[in-house]
């Protein structure tokens, strides 16, 4: 009878363990640390190091301590350790160890690199709860809650595509802005936590499979079609409206002299010389696409001519070296006029007694005749006073989400609507369902 009880306990356990592995979803590698020389170790208490495929278990004091590679050998603490992999393991539950000053839930795993001068430290957890440390650093949580639902689905079908692709790098995902920037355990938020659970195991999925749901922060009132930004065609990334008219980032500006841009582009390799002329064509409302120009309006390429030469660079790449926020922009070539000058004011006997400042107000000139027709081409003229104005929108790619746009839509949802989120997603994910999995 006993017997036929513990196996009973055994059975109920064992099914209680798989029934909650299913509700957390399967196991994502998230790469913390990627071919680093090193990395820092903390714990406040005593933590294990199990050598791999060696097996041995080594244990060490709790201190800060550096774990590193060195001729193929990892030193943990000043101590060799033999074994290409080492899982470290905290002997207390609520003092974990922690990796560059930052604690995660699950394993933390770190592996030696072909080179066997480098390594790379991963944190293997179940998905809903590596989606904690991703949401909140993703989506401010004092948002609506149908937006925070919204970014939880994107996130998980996101992180599920990336374990699906069964890459060969050792990890499913990066832990920044290369996969999804996540902060561990002390990024979690309460709010957050409470949206990602409330949508436990939805994800988006195009023909069956799980979508890499890519978003961004604001699109500047228009996403962009995947080929337009990653250079190919992805049938649920299509350009649709956005709402982000409140994104801190809606409309921005940034002006250069044409000797910085001409200094920035050298430094890119690229040796045009003194510049003369930028061609890009004008922005204009969307939807219009044109030969260098998405259909939202995203730069696609643009050329710098100077006297020795020109350059035709992809809008991504002016975007990097000129550290713009988006690749939707224009570009003006304005001449700052001064406002007032300032005449000495004289007494009878012309003694200076003060200053005056008179208005002046001078009119732009207008476009010269002959570049009618060559509306795409902005002179340079070498004044003094003159600057480049790039005058943008939004903030990021501009593909699939947008984090701002999702707001405005879930401030503007029906009252005490809990499945607003999903209007949300298949309004900026198309021809998409909506599953949950788990």
């Amino acid at each position: 009878m006993t017997r036929v009880l513990l196996s009973l306990v055994l059975v109920v356990f064992s099914w209680f363990n798989v029934a909650s592995a299913e509700v957390l979803g399967p196991d994502i590698n998230v790469a913390l640390v990627v071919n680093q020389f090193s990395a820092e170790i903390t714990s406040e208490a005593e933590f294990k190091v199990l050598v791999k495929p060696v097996g041995n278990n080594l244990l060490f004091q709790p201190k800060k301590t550096f774990i590193s590679v060195k001729n193929g050998i990892f030193l943990l603490d000043g101590k060799s350790i033999e074994g290409t992999e080492v899982e470290l393991l905290s002997g207390k539950a609520d003092k974990p160890v922690l990796i560059n000053r930052k604690s995660y839930r699950g394993r933390l795993v770190a592996k030696i690199n072909e080179d066997k001068k480098t390594l790379t430290i991963c944190n293997i957890l179940p998905l809903e709860e590596y989606l904690y440390g991703v949401v909140a650093r993703e989506i401010i949580p004092l948002w609506p809650e149908e937006a925070i639902k919204a970014q939880a689905v994107a996130s998980r079908s996101f992180a599920l595509a990336a374990i699906k692709k069964q890459n060969s790098r050792g990890y499913d995902i990066r832990a920044n802005e290369l996969g999804q920037v996540y902060g561990g355990i002390e990024a979690e938020h309460i709010a957050t936590n409470k949206m990602i659970d409330a949508t436990r195991g939805v994800v988006l999925t195009y023909n069956g499979k799980p979508i890499e749901a890519c978003y961004h922060s604001s699109s500047g009132g228009y996403t962009e079609n995947s080929e337009n930004v990653w250079g190919t065609y992805v049938p649920y990334l299509r350009a649709v409206v956005d709402y982000d008219q409140e994104a801190p980032k809606y409309k921005w500006e940034k002006s250069f002299t044409a000797s910085e841009i001409e200094n920035i582009l050298l430094q890119a390799g690229y040796r045009i010389g003194k510049l003369k002329s930028i061609k890009l064509s004008p922005l204009k409302p969307p939807p219009e696409e044109t030969a260098d120009r998405g259909i939202s309006g995203r730069v696609l390429k643009m050329t710098f001519t100077g006297d020795n030469g020109e350059a035709t660079l992809d809008g991504a790449k002016v975007r990097g070296i000129l550290q713009l926020n988006s690749t939707l922009f224009d570009i003006f070539i304005e001449t700052k006029s001064p406002e007032y000058i300032e005449v000495p004011v004289l007494d009878a006997y012309g003694n200076e007694i003060g200053k005056k400042q008179i208005p002046v107000k001078i009119t732009q000139p207008s476009k010269p005749s002959y570049l009618n027709g060559f509306e795409d081409l902005r002179l340079i003229t070498g004044d003094v006073n003159e600057k480049i104005v790039i005058k943008g929108q939004g903030w990021g790619h501009g593909l699939g989400l947008s984090q701002w746009g999702a707001r405005g839509m879930a401030l503007a949802a029906p009252q005490n609507s809990k499945e607003y989120y999903k209007k949300i997603l298949t309004h900026y994910y198309t021809n998409v369902k909506i599953e949950k999995i788990y």
